[in-house]
Parts: C-alpha cells; sequence; structure tokens
C-alpha cells in the first residue's frame, strides 16, 4: 500500500469501511433478531454498525491532511457545503415534524444524507 496515490489509498479506505458498516448492520439486525438480547448487548448490538464510519472519517481526514493545497481547498468547500445543506435540511425537518406533524426521519440517515450531500456539492463545486 506504500506505492499507492492518494485517491487509490482513499478509495480503498472508504470501501473497507463501508463493506465494515454494511457487514456489521446485517449482523446487528440478524443477531438483535435471533437472540432477543437486552440490556448492555442490545445496546452494543444496536450501535455496532454506528462503528465503522469513525474509520471513515478517519480515511476522509487522512485524504484531505494528504492531498495538495489547491485539492483540500476544493474538497473543504464541498465539506462545508454538504454540512450546511445537511443542517439546513435536518433542522427545517425536524420543525416540521414539531410543528407540522410531518413523518419523523430517523437520525440514521443523517450520515448517508451527508454523503449524497457532498456528491452533490461535488458535482456543483469544481474550483476554488
Amino acid at each position: 500500500m506504500q506505492n499507492l496515490s492518494v485517491n487509490a489509498k482513499y478509495t480503498i479506505g472508504i470501501l473497507f469501511w463501508m463493506v465494515l458498516y454494511a457487514g456489521a448492520l446485517f449482523l446487528s439486525i440478524d443477531l438483535i433478531r435471533a437472540l432477543n438480547p437486552t440490556g448492555p448487548l442490545l445496546y452494543f448490538l444496536a450501535v455496532l454498525p454506528a462503528l465503522p464510519i469513525g474509520g471513515t472519517i478517519v480515511v476522509f481526514l487522512r485524504y484531505i491532511d494528504k492531498v495538495d493545497e489547491y485539492v483540500r481547498a476544493v474538497v473543504m468547500k464541498r465539506f462545508i457545503l454538504a454540512t450546511g445543506l445537511t443542517l439546513f435540511v435536518t433542522t427545517a425537518w425536524g420543525f416540521l415534524e414539531g410543528n407540522a406533524n410531518a413523518h419523523h426521519f430517523s437520525l440514521y440517515l443523517v450520515y448517508p444524507m451527508w454523503w449524497g450531500s457532498f456528491g452533490f456539492a461535488s458535482v456543483f463545486y469544481r474550483k476554488v
């Protein structure tokens, strides 16, 4: 992995953690259904799919640290735009839930929403 480009390391890292995430998700669902656990085991199994998300964050931070200044500036502006868009949508939806009886939005969807927002920002924001 020494001779790989920064982009290749990023892609491999993200893929690794996303595969681990999917595995943890299916494993936790299956074990919760099969074992019907309570107490600390239930909490651990419920939170298990969230743990690999920490790995994706570390990979993303390492990527930002390793790229040149121009790419870093573009990626950071996309990051800020994606974060702002995610905060705007989730806050607006929270007010809709609280004041207009809108359907509940599950919080575990915020992370994939952020990545969708990042993808959207990446399509439209291409330069510093």
